[in-house]
């Protein structure tokens, strides 16, 4: 972060001047990985048949020879391994809603469009993954890598993830198709309140058998305690309302104050890919992002949003008192590793949060967050 911010005081205030008179707009590509189409020769007739679904017979909706075969290959030439040691274990249609089929890379502008698609579980017997496809397997993400068996939810009780997705449902009011079952685990509970009891509630000290299983949603998670069957079930609120301790970020870390024009900016560094891009905010509705070290200004865009989301932006962040969260920092859990580090200055101060603790955040901090994000997600070209 130190060497990221030394970099942007030395070449940013140029950029921004850039960007100020910049007349050409342009178009962001929306980063999909493209796959070739998986054709039908004899040459992949034993991928086909080795790698059948299994019990394909009971899906009400067969899954493309071509999008497994798309993912399969994939996935093989990630791991460097034969596409024979690979089996597709679970599939279902699916209905992204925006063009990185709800899955972004840091800083990536989406198309906001539905598109019709995949999600597809692989595994090699000890290890599974998730992928997210279009309807032809061309386009296609990896949700989730290296996700041990029995920590996805294909071991669940149909009754368990039935009730489980009803309420989660009811909850966040989202349809069930928003959902994903992204953890279950078997739990004996140690009480009849399946140790979730409210106050002076009376519990049965008993051993329940059950699932702790978590549910994800776009910007949220649930966690919730059942019984072997579903027919009792809890929201473990005290899991979900965890908030992290924020520490100050130090004077010599803090990015430079936003001009007169901006009104706000976004920093984003780290992930896979080590880059740090610049967004920032103008009172007039330009949207503009850059990356930072990019000397040909390659990946420059100009986006807009009309003045009137630009006030009702700024007001939400006065609502959300942006403000109190004045130069403090909320780290990433010890350990972690090749996280997303974001930096969110206004007029009023900077914060800095990463995506692997957002959902932890203070409510306000997350609603100011996502008033951001939809700024981002309606700029037109």
């Amino acid at each position: 972060m130190k060497i990221m911010l030394k970099n942007y005081l030395n070449t940013n205030q140029a950029r921004i001047f850039t960007a100020l008179i910049l007349t050409g707009i342009l178009s962001v590509a929306s980063g999909l990985t493209l796959v070739k189409g998986a054709a039908g020769a004899s040459a992949n007739l034993s991928l086909e048949t080795s790698n059948e679904v299994l019990k394909d017979n009971i899906k009400p909706n067969r899954l493309p020879r071509p999008v497994a075969n798309a993912v399969l290959r994939d996935l093989a030439r990630r791991q460097g391994i034969s596409t024979r040691q690979l089996q597709i274990i679970d599939y279902k249609q699916q209905t992204w809603r925006n063009g990185c089929l709800e899955l972004p890379q840091a800083d990536e502008f989406c198309t906001q469009a539905l598109v019709p698609g995949w999600r597809i579980v692989v595994s090699n017997g000890k290890e599974n993954w998730i992928y997210h496809t279009n309807n032809n397997g061309r386009s296609l993400r990896l949700a989730s890598a290296n996700t041990p068996s029995e920590n996805l939810p294909n071991q669940l009780p149909t009754s368990v993830k039935n009730a489980v997705l009803q309420a989660a449902s009811r909850r966040l009011q989202q349809p069930i198709s928003q959902l994903t079952i992204i953890k279950a685990q078997q739990q004996t509970w140690r009480d009849s309140c399946l140790e979730l009891a409210n106050a002076d509630e009376l519990c049965t000290q008993a051993l329940v058998s059950g699932w702790r299983v978590v549910v994800g949603a776009v910007d949220q998670t649930l966690i919730y305690h059942t019984n072997q069957t579903g027919s009792a079930l809890r929201l473990n609120q005290k899991a979900n309302e965890t908030t992290l301790e924020p520490v100050q970020i130090p004077a010599s870390e803090l990015p430079p104050p936003l001009d007169r024009d901006i009104v706000f900016r976004q920093i984003s560094s780290g992930g896979l890919a080590g880059r740090t891009y610049e967004t920032v905010l103008l009172k007039d509705g330009r949207l503009i992002r850059v990356r930072i070290g990019d000397a040909n200004d390659s990946e420059r865009s100009v986006r807009r949003v009309s003045v009137q989301q630009v006030q009702q932006f700024v007001r939400s962040l006065k609502r959300s008192q942006f403000s109190k969260f004045r130069n403090l920092s909320y780290p990433a859990p010890s350990g972690a590793a090749d996280y997303i580090t974001y930096t969110l200055t206004s007029q009023e101060g900077t914060v800095q949060y990463n995506d692997i603790s957002q959902n932890n955040l203070p409510k306000n901090l997350q609603t100011a967050v996502k008033a951001w994000n939809q700024i981002v997600a309606s700029a037109q070209s």
